[in-house]
């Protein structure tokens, strides 16, 4: 009995090493991530507050996890890769200067770590039936007030800017999105986008998102 004691006893300690191990390996650098950030900011800005006219979306806030596999997909080929996703493309060069993992992981968790910031726009729209098909399409994943849900990996939207969001959706909409078999995610939004059946509908969803506050 003291054997088989002392035989779990390590096998434990043998296990916790090993993932503080490799936590300590993927561990993130915000310093060095603040670094690496600076090939971006021509683009998405200074404080990442992204920029419409270069189609840029907002990074800051948002959460790592997300901004991470997002970059590996580029890298990847998950996403940019359609000849016809001309702003995916330029992405793919940019996420391919990420030489590795970790350097993936420090730049995710130097944007995850600023403050969130959102452009105030205008937009003309139905916000109850914006609030009615946002619910009924997206909310179940992405939250009330659009604000993600790590569990269901669902990004925070509330961030994006509405030009961005409707570039997205339509986007998913034409397979420049979601269109990698391995790209779990990307192939459930762009199922759900397809159940977005015309502009009007797009409109109200992309305006009821940009009405919510962000957290």
């Amino acid at each position: 009995m003291t054997f088989l004691s002392n035989s779990i006893s390590k096998l434990a300690f043998i296990l916790i090493s090993i993932i503080f191990s490799s936590y300590s390996v993927v561990a993130a650098d915000i310093v060095k991530g603040e670094q690496l950030y600076n090939s971006c900011i021509s683009c998405h800005g200074d404080k990442a507050q992204g920029n419409d006219e270069l189609n840029a979306p907002t990074l800051a806030g948002q959460y790592q996890w997300y901004l991470a596999r997002q970059l590996q997909n580029f890298k990847d080929g998950k996403r940019g890769a359609k000849a016809t996703d001309q702003y995916g493309q330029q992405m793919v060069a940019m996420a391919n200067l990420l030489v590795d993992e970790a350097a993936i992981e420090n730049v995710s968790a130097y944007l995850a770590s600023l403050e969130k910031t959102k452009t105030s726009t205008t937009i003309t729209a139905d916000l109850r039936n914006g609030d009615n098909k946002y619910n009924a399409v997206c909310g179940a994943c992405h939250g009330v007030n659009a604000q993600g849900n790590e569990n269901l990996q669902a990004p925070n939207l509330s961030l994006l800017s509405p030009l961005y969001l409707t570039a997205q959706i339509k986007n998913y909409q034409s397979s420049n999105r979601g269109y990698h078999a391995d790209d779990k995610y990307g192939r459930q939004m762009k199922m759900m986008a397809g159940m977005v059946k015309n502009d009007t509908d797009l409109n109200d969803i992309v305006a009821f998102i940009n009405a919510q506050p962000i957290k």
